[in-house]
Parts: C-alpha cells; sequence; structure tokens
C-alpha cells in the first residue's frame, strides 16, 4: 500500500465508491440495507489499516442487555468488533496489516461490515430504545451525507 490516504481514496475509487479526506482520515459511506448508509473512517498507519464506523448512539433503556450481546456478537465478526466510546454510543472497529490492503481487502471487509450492520441493528436498536413493535426499524431516507456541504 503506497501513502496513507491517498492510496486508500484510490482503492475507494476503484471500488466505484466516494470518499472525503481530511484530517482524521478518509471517510466513505457503505450502504446498508437496515441501517442506510453508514459512515466508515479508514486511517492508514505505518503498519495497520483500522476502519471504525459509528452504528448507533448510547442506549436509552437495556445498556446491559445490548452490551452483553454485542460482546458475544464479538465472538462471530472476524476481523470486525462491537466497541464503545466513552459516551457509551456504538461502533464497528477493524484492524488489518497495511502491508495486506489492496481494493478486493478493503472491498471485503467494507462488505463484512453492511453485512454485520444489516445482522445486528434492529435487535440492538430495539433492545435500546422503546419502539413499538409496529414500528418499523429501517434506514433513513436516501441521501449521503458525503455530498452535504
Amino acid at each position: 500500500m503506497a501513502s496513507s490516504s491517498q492510496s486508500v481514496s484510490e482503492m475507494l475509487a476503484d471500488l466505484g465508491m466516494e470518499c472525503r479526506v481530511d484530517a482524521d482520515g478518509v471517510w466513505a459511506s457503505v450502504p446498508c440495507t437496515r441501517r442506510g448508509f453508514v459512515a466508515v473512517r479508514i486511517v492508514a498507519a505505518e503498519r495497520t489499516v483500522t476502519l471504525r464506523a459509528f452504528i448507533m448512539r448510547n442506549p436509552d433503556l437495556g445498556h446491559q442487555d445490548v452490551y452483553r450481546r454485542l460482546l458475544r456478537k464479538n465472538d462471530e465478526t472476524g476481523v470486525w468488533a462491537f466497541s464503545l466510546d466513552a459516551l457509551g454510543d456504538v461502533f464497528l472497529v477493524a484492524t488489518h496489516p497495511r502491508i495486506a490492503v489492496d481494493p478486493e481487502v478493503l472491498d471485503g471487509l467494507l462488505g463484512a461490515l453492511s453485512t454485520l450492520v444489516d445482522e445486528t441493528f434492529e435487535g440492538m436498536v430495539r433492545t435500546g430504545f422503546e419502539i413499538p413493535p409496529d414500528v418499523s426499524v429501517g434506514p433513513p431516507p436516501v441521501g449521503g451525507w458525503l455530498n452535504e456541504s
């Protein structure tokens, strides 16, 4: 893998994905059926590439149930792992050796992210927030955050 942000943005372009580069890394928008688009930050360091995606804010209720479910799911997620920030917001994080990242590997990582979000999002939201059973949990209206000014 060549220079960090430039190389990541070139790989994303090879995959047909738009991205935004800033001081924090390269940002891409990954489509998910259940949640809509998920913003993922990709940072290429000297030896690793780290991907971090916000999944949902701190649950209003059932914190222990949500966090227990996510910790159990970590055994099945492969390279991706659920994590929490200081506020209790839920993220997915993956770290991969930089030397092994090419467009095909990056596509696989982003595809695995999309699949994992689709498998877990509705259950997390229904456990962590008061949502009537007859209310659908689905993606927000179509529109990408990358194009917002």
